[in-house]
């Protein structure tokens, strides 16, 4: 009964705040100067403040010294960082937002900062919730071994696109550990239909565009060979991707982009040449470069176009594109999507409050994985008001968000406390 009580009273706070709040920031944010947050962000070295956690990853607390102790709000931010590719190094993360690092960006605005490099890189979804929970009980004990420093009011989780998922399948299998989370553009609402949405990229772009590539491999969603990850490596591959892609604008007026965006259902503006070139490198990247690890880790391929049959609309010629495109369905495919379901799905059962920001044009996660969580919120949560969303129009972008953009999903965070 006490458990619930703390999380009605919990609600009925965020209720009475959240009207505050949206009054509050009816006014005009002005956004700061860069430099002048990295001089305002200085932060004076305490040791023991990194270190290696218990499964190998590496690990960060910064405090805004030396203000902390006095602050009325000692808030402490555990930031999750997004993708990284598998055969990348495993590093502390060095995330920006405008030019300005997330943790003098933090720091700047009178809170704590923590992070892990998580033990290893790709799609470390699993082993990233288990060094955030590992984090957690490093900052408790840094705390209780350093009087001196006194211990936080509040400590909130915030990730974006990976790290987001993270953030979220954390607060939702750990009630009560973290005092709110912020989850940004990040795929919460259906994983499953996010590796469709690769593998269908993959085989259209294939497609449409691959007899054009001369003698460079795009691979397939079945795996990756070692040349195809090697041409990524060099950069052989994605000049071939802008070559081709330009050339269908200079000589096609882009004919074959259009089709193949549309098939594909990627949102960007063709009005944009060099950007619409980005944004279709920025998402054949995940298929090229993050198959094989998904593969290992799920125990087969989650992609599956051939059974049933996917009908793919938007081109010139329908029927023949659905006769010969790329048809896969693995034999292993019932175990990987079993996978997908127990481990990188959310439930939307929430006990903690949770903010989400996406943009309504991103290409790499789908806004839809906002509309589907907060489904899922509505019909298992015990306290739905719990979740406020915040959408983001914009260009298309992934996790491109503006300064003003985070300090108003963080002024929903600090009226909490």
């Amino acid at each position: 009964m006490k458990i619930v009580s703390y999380f009605v009273s919990r609600f009925l706070t965020l209720a009475i705040l959240l009207l505050g709040v949206l009054w509050g920031c009816q006014e005009t944010l002005v956004e700061p100067d860069p430099d002048e947050f990295l001089e305002k962000s200085a932060v004076a070295e305490v040791v023991p403040m990194s270190g290696t956690l218990s499964s190998g990853a590496l690990y960060e607390i910064v405090l805004p010294l030396p203000a902390w102790n006095v602050l009325p709000k000692k808030i402490l931010l555990v930031y999750a960082h997004g993708y990284e590719d598998a055969d990348f190094p495993v590093e502390l993360p060095d995330d920006e937002i405008e030019g300005v690092p997330i943790k003098n960006f933090v720091v700047s605005k009178g809170m704590g900062y923590a992070t892990t490099s998580f033990r290893e890189n790709g799609l470390a979804v699993l082993e990233g919730i288990e060094d955030i929970l590992l984090l957690r009980e490093t900052i408790v004990n840094f705390f209780a071994t350093n009087p001196s420093y006194l211990p936080p009011d509040a400590v909130v989780l915030v990730g974006p696109s990976e790290g987001g998922l993270i953030t979220v399948l954390t607060i939702e299998q750990n009630p009560g550990l973290f005092d709110a989370a912020l989850a940004t553009c990040c795929p919460i609402g259906d994983f499953y239909k996010q590796m469709q949405y690769y593998g269908d990229a993959h085989v259209l772009f294939k497609y449409f565009f691959g007899p054009s590539l001369n003698d460079i491999n795009l691979g397939s969603p079945k795996r990756i060979s070692k040349a195809t990850l090697a041409a990524w490596k060099d950069g052989s591959l994605p000049a071939a991707i802008i070559e081709v892609l330009s050339n269908d604008f200079l000589y096609n007026g882009g004919n074959k982009i259009r089709q193949f965006i549309a098939c594909a259902n990627i949102p960007v503006d063709m009005s944009d040449p060099e950007r619409t070139i980005q944004v279709i490198l920025e998402v054949i990247r995940y298929p090229i470069k993050a198959t094989n690890d998904a593969l290992d880790r799920l125990g087969g391929n989650p992609f599956n176009n051939k059974m049933p049959m996917r009908e793919y609309t938007g081109s010139d010629n329908d029927r023949k594109l659905n006769l010969t495109v790329e048809r896969i369905k693995r034999s292993d495919w019932e175990t990987a999507a079993k996978n997908v379901s127990l481990w990188y799905e959310t439930t939307g059962e929430l006990y903690t409050p949770l903010i989400t920001l996406h943009k309504l044009n991103d290409h790499i996660t789908f806004y839809e994985h906002q509309t589907k969580f907060i489904s899922k919120v509505n019909a298992n949560s015990p306290f739905p008001g719990l979740l406020i969303h915040i959408p983001v129009p914009g260009e298309c972008s992934h996790c491109t968000f503006q300064i003003s953009d985070i300090e108003y999903a963080l002024s929903f965070l600090t009226a909490m406390f």
